[in-house]
């Protein structure tokens, strides 16, 4: 490249992409170098944000509901551009993208060229030689926007399997930079295959970068009420309540491995394949607190010494049937009296011996560790854990799931299953925090969340993101995704009635026109009612921008109400028709706000404000609503028309 014969906007153009790329990589960073790579951040400086539309027929739950969540239907780079509001709010990025099989990931062309095609384009076969490095330019605008709608404290969790696991690796250390790397989960998808030549494929992975690391905060899982609703306290035991558990630990030991005889029928139990998890000299001790002695004797079962009723090894059979009478008389007495030992032998004294575990005594959540799989083969102590069947399912129970929630012929193979999702939440997202996730999928992630917020009374937000299959006409956004989440919000299950989970969304249709000044001076009342609900910011509300829409036709301005109970009025009939905000027309609005019972603050959307006031809080249409989402005619970084190409 001869740099002095370049022209000065391009030399300038260079050095900025140069040194944005230091940046980004960090001093020592690495940046991925593969055909036909874009610098992100010009890939995006590209991409218009896109006219929407609420689609109220598929939106589900009270208004009040719905405005908490999204569904959006459409290309997932445009909608997050247009999702503005949102920038620099998300608490976790939670997504599982197409895993370049030859069967999932499509690829279109035009995007090389302009990002903005709303076309999937077609299934990229597995024999392609540049599959790799289209997956790379598909993943890596995407991933650039991810990272901006993180908070400065917000994770990224995605998934994905050994097919592109090292490239998705290198580009998350260049984007996210390798310091903000949590960990990489190693999830078991399912038990071992019969495969002669090859090993056997069980598991898949979960990257987990911060936008900051020093910001970002891991916890432990919440237990739920499903887990709470397992302690109770049959003996009225004055500690706390607690729930049965196993005496027993994983594996065989020599040195735990006898015979306990059971004071109440004289039997002897052993842990079988097991061991016993704690301490014989713990063991005796809880098992005498029932009243009776006992003492260590071989009983000939080739395990070790049986801990025996004191006297009945070298009793005769007549005197043998005395010493369990009296024990029994002694520890039936013990089991009258409640608050019993936490070695017990059932509640009727008739059983194995299990444990107590008191729920004081189990940790609030369970610290979070790489390698997910069965509590069955994992560690001994689950009490310590709220997880009490597996941790973080396998990927059939994610199809059942799905199956169960909205029928077979889905049509979905792989589906993460419910309790790695709602796991990953818990850890990276505070109960009262905001989930994206741009390939939404069937919707695991939005049920994830409707079900944590039901067991834990927590109140996360999720926004869902998802284009469908364009090939046979069916954007299944509308189909599945909000069929499913509909589902487990009524109980409408088609396996059958189940109980509601509760909550809302709005499906939010994303149009292939690019907004401009233009495009919303063209709108008809209810396209920019809606256009005003999904757009409005403001960034001293925060977290609570979000507007209630009110019922159509109601109103001839008053539209929506905030969190403050201030109306927001438009003054628009459409783009064809004056809209000016008049003194007649204030009063108006006045009157829609006293009938209402609103606050005498008044938000006005217009054309022009003859008439203005302390109380009013004018938008100008289109600045104010392009300037909702990040739209500057002046200095817009989405409109770069005039960028020179090197």
């Amino acid at each position: 490249m001869n740099y002095e014969e370049m022209p000065k906007a391009a030399l300038v153009k260079l050095l900025m992409e140069h040194d944005e790329t230091r940046a980004a990589a960090g001093k020592d960073g690495i940046v991925m170098s593969y055909a036909g790579r874009t610098a992100p951040w010009q890939i995006i400086k590209q991409v218009k944000p896109k006219l929407c539309q609420i689609n109220k027929s598929a939106s589900v739950g009270p208004e009040q509901e719905q405005i908490l969540n999204e569904l959006w239907d459409g290309e997932n780079l445009s909608a997050m551009t247009t999702l503005y509001k949102y920038r620099g709010q998300v608490d976790l990025v939670l997504t599982d993208p197409p895993y370049n099989t030859g069967e999932d990931f499509r690829y279109n062309d035009k995007w090389d060229k302009d990002p903005n095609d709303p076309d999937l384009g077609e299934l990229v076969p597995k024999d392609d030689g540049s599959r790799h490095s289209k997956w790379l330019r598909f993943m890596t605008p995407r991933l650039w926007m991810m990272r901006a709608m993180l908070k400065p404290g917000g994770v990224i969790a995605i998934c994905i399997d050994h097919r592109e696991l090292y490239r998705l690796g290198m580009l998350m250390d260049e984007i996210f930079r390798e310091e903000n790397r949590l960990g990489i989960i190693n999830w078991q998808k399912t038990t071992a295959k019969n495969q002669s030549s090859k090993l056997s494929l069980t598991t898949e992975y979960v990257l987990v970068y911060a936008k900051s690391s020093e910001r970002a905060k891991t916890g432990a899982v919440e237990r739920s009420a499903l887990a709470d609703a397992r302690f109770g306290n049959a003996d009225n035991d004055l500690f706390s309540d607690w729930k049965q558990g196993d005496l027993t630990g994983k594996g065989a030991s020599k040195l735990a491995n006898y015979a306990i005889q059971s004071p109440f029928t004289g039997e002897f139990h052993d842990p079988g394949e097991r061991h016993w998890a704690n301490k014989r000299a713990q063991i005796k001790e809880w098992a005498q607190e029932w009243g009776v002695e006992y003492e260590d004797v071989d009983i000939g079962d080739s395990r070790g010494k049986a801990l025996t009723l004191k006297g009945w090894a070298t009793a005769t059979e007549a005197q043998r049937t005395k010493i369990i009478d009296k024990a029994a008389a002694v520890a039936k007495k013990r089991l009258d009296q409640n608050q019993w030992p936490v070695l017990y032998w059932g509640v009727d004294g008739n059983q194995k011996p299990v444990r107590k575990v008191y729920k004081s005594l189990v940790r609030q959540g369970g610290v979070p560790t790489t390698f997910w799989l069965d509590d069955d083969e994992g560690p001994t102590d689950v009490e310590a854990v709220s997880w009490l069947r597996k941790m973080s399912g396998r990927s059939r129970d994610g199809v059942e799931e799905l199956d169960a929630v909205v029928g077979k012929g889905h049509n979905f193979e792989t589906v993460k299953p419910l309790r790695l999702i709602k796991k990953i939440i818990q850890i990276w997202c505070k109960p009262d925090g905001i989930v994206l996730d741009p390939f939404a999928g069937s919707g695991t992630t939005g049920h994830a969340v409707l079900e944590l917020n039901q067991e834990t009374n927590a109140k996360r937000r999720f926004i869902l993101i998802e284009q469908g299959n364009t090939d046979k006409g069916d954007h299944y956004a509308k189909t599945l995704t909000a069929d499913r989440l509909k589902r487990v919000i009524t109980g409408n299950w088609k396996t059958g009635q189940r109980d509601p989970l509760g909550g809302g969304f709005r499906f939010v249709s994303l149009k292939r026109e690019k907004i401009d000044a233009q495009a919303v001076n063209a709108l008809a009342r209810e396209e920019m009612i809606d256009l005003l609900l999904t757009s409005y910011w403001d960034k001293a509300e925060k977290a609570k921008s979000y507007l209630k829409r009110l019922p159509a036709g109601e109103h001839k301005h008053l539209f929506a109400v905030n969190s403050k109970d201030e109306g927001f009025y438009l003054v628009w009939t459409s783009g064809e028709q004056p809209s000016l905000l008049t003194r007649a027309v204030f009063k108006e609005i006045a009157k829609e706000a006293n009938d209402n019972k609103l606050a005498s603050r008044y938000h006005v959307y217009a054309a022009m404000a003859p008439y203005t006031g302390t109380d009013i809080e004018f938008y100008k249409i289109p600045d104010r609503v392009l300037e909702h989402i990040g739209f500057n005619t002046r200095a817009d970084a989405y409109n770069n028309e005039d960028v020179v190409d090197a």
